[in-house]
């Protein structure tokens, strides 16, 4: 199982979102942006992007990381959680 945030409180009435998955994440190093989806439990996604001289300053510590104690997706659900883009939760699971 790659790694996930498990939710602390479910979201969505019908359908509960228990826990999120990274689907894609894009460095755009020109347009100094950074996007990442999410992919719910349920089937919604959810989505985070980091501008400006914040995504430029990420993207740097990314291509600098050892990613082998700490995994991308891990780093960018962790930032997520960080900077208030994605519901509080824990991660769980393995690197895929």
């Amino acid at each position: 199982m790659a790694e996930r945030l498990d939710l602390t409180t479910p979201e969505g009435a019908v359908a509960a979102c228990i826990n999120l998955s990274v689907t894609s994440l894009h460095l755009d190093w020109s347009g100094a942006r950074i996007t990442a989806k999410f992919q719910g439990d349920n089937g919604k996604s959810y989505g985070a992007f980091w501008e400006g001289t914040v995504a430029t300053t990420l993207m740097l510590a990314l291509n600098k990381a050892n990613l082998t104690s700490n995994s991308l997706h891990k780093r960018v659900i962790n930032q997520a959680l960080t900077d208030g883009k994605l519901p509080a939760g824990t991660i769980s699971g393995i690197p895929d």
